[in-house]
């Protein structure tokens, strides 16, 4: 009955949230029960952080550690569980779900065909296309899918005996994938019995063949014109050469020696990846793993130490952007537009992560930064339960610092400041206030902006 009631609540607070008006209101009964309301924000804590809800002009959330996070904002709709397995997002027109590896599903509307819906509850799949047509399947007894996998209809039965796909009226089948391939159309021509020899063209775009695959490769691409854009030649691992457009690539015994000529550059790799010289309009050295960089108008990369040590420098017009990776799993990250700073991040794993975003005047802080990485849901979900300390600025009045989920707050609101110690004890200070109340009402006494007050028994006298 108890967490029937809890649900209700829940569901209540999340309904009459958008509709409530925006006075102060607080109440602080930590680590049962936390509930904040301001003009920008309105914040319900239960049981620490287990449960939570929040809502700004921006967002409204409900999280339910660590089952799922649901997520409102710009019209769309996420909800994030089991994290980072599971995934459901919603928006106009489309919608989609995850259950990695066992389900997914897609619903989405094309601007000149109908709604098509695609269903995977592994090892079972079903679905309409955009026309209205159901498919199904049990795989890899049997099955029909159509519209998935950039094919109008793949079919197999006990695959990898069977299967085919079509597309724009060209047909592939395979016996036993990936031995036997048979392929036409009115585009698509080919054969294969892999890896002795085989042979595939689409009219107008490629013509490939191979013998005794990988040793003797043939590969010609061409233009809309038809005119050649691209020829592949490998005699595997002896020697190579492919290009086309002004770049060409050689090897050598493959993958040790090569070298690549571009308008851009020209490459020598002798040998790969150990040593490397790029000269010309892009410059580059590299004595792996010690140390390597390159160099063009636009951007550079580096290490030091190969894995332990990476940077980047891109340039984007009006837009830098500088970032680096160290130890693995610690990143920093800077954006600057017109030479003034607009974003900065960095993540000292497992010790620290702190955000900027200068222009907005907002930024976070915690640690410990235990995830290595960065997942929404994951953050969501279970990155509360890892933080003992949680800085939090929006704007230059406004502020707030959580500890150990909650037990010590402190929250700047213009020239208002609050510090609290769980619902035992709390004080505001302010311009003309210092007021201190125990245990959240049960005693209060002091000045709020000139005037003093008095509380006893969560009554003011």
């Amino acid at each position: 009955m108890r967490g029937f009631s809890l649900f209700l609540l829940l569901g209540f607070l999340w309904g009459v949230a958008p509709a409530l008006k925006a006075e102060e209101v607080r109440y602080n009964w930590w680590p049962l029960f936390f509930y904040a309301q301001s003009p920008e924000a309105q914040r319900l804590e239960l049981f620490g952080p287990l449960v939570g809800l929040y809502r700004n002009n921006h967002e409204r959330s409900l999280s339910v550690r660590p089952l799922f996070s649901r997520v409102f904002r710009n019209g769309e709709e996420d909800i994030y569980f089991l994290s980072p397995l599971g995934y459901y997002h919603r928006e106009e027109g489309y919608r989609r779900f995850r259950l990695v590896p066992l389900f997914s599903y897609d619903s989405f509307e094309e601007d000149k065909a109908g709604p098509a819906e695609h269903h995977t509850y592994f090892p079972i799949f079903w679905g309409k296309d955009s026309r209205g047509e159901g498919y199904w399947g049990i795989f890899p007894l049997y099955g029909v899918m159509r519209e998935r996998l950039g094919y109008d209809e793949i079919r197999f039965f006990l695959w990898p005996l069977y299967s085919s796909a079509r597309q724009d009226g060209n047909l592939s089948t395979n016996i036993l994938w990936p031995f036997f391939n048979y392929s036409r159309g009115p585009e698509l021509s080919g054969f294969k019995f892999w890896p002795l020899f085989g042979w595939r063209e689409r009219k107008g775009e490629y013509r490939r063949r191979f013998f005794l695959w990988p040793v003797f490769i043939r590969e010609d691409r061409y233009g809309a014109e038809g005119e050649l854009r691209y020829r592949k030649r490998y005699y595997w691992p002896l020697y190579g050469q492919e290009g086309g457009e002004g770049k060409q690539r050689r090897f050598w015994l493959w993958p040790f020696f090569q070298k690549v000529d571009s308008p851009a550059y020209r490459k020598w790799d002798f040998p790969w990846p150990f040593f490397q010289v790029i000269r010309g309009k892009e410059r580059g050295l590299r004595l792996w793993p010690l140390f390597g960089w390159r160099k063009s108008a636009d951007w550079e990369r580096n290490f030091v130490l190969w894995p332990l040590f990476f940077g980047e420098h891109l340039s984007r017009g009006p837009e830098e952007e500088v970032s680096g990776r160290f130890l693995l799993l610690s990143h920093y990250r800077r954006v600057d537009y017109q030479g003034k700073p607009q974003e900065k991040f960095l993540r000292l794993w497992p010790f620290f992560l702190h955000y900027e975003h200068l222009s907005e005047d907002r930024s976070l802080f915690y640690f410990p930064a235990l995830l290595p990485f960065y997942d929404e849901g994951l953050e969501r979900n279970i990155g509360s339960f890892l933080r003992l300390f949680e800085y939090y600025r929006f704007g230059p009045e406004r502020s707030y610092i959580k500890v150990l989920w909650g037990l010590y707050r402190y929250e700047r609101e213009k020239e208002s400041r609050l510090h609290e110690l769980a619902f035992l004890l709390g004080v505001r200070m302010g311009k003309e206030t210092l007021y201190l109340r125990l245990l959240n009402g049960l005693l209060g006494l002091g000045r709020c902006e000139g005037h003093w007050h008095f509380e006893i028994f969560w009554k003011d006298l």
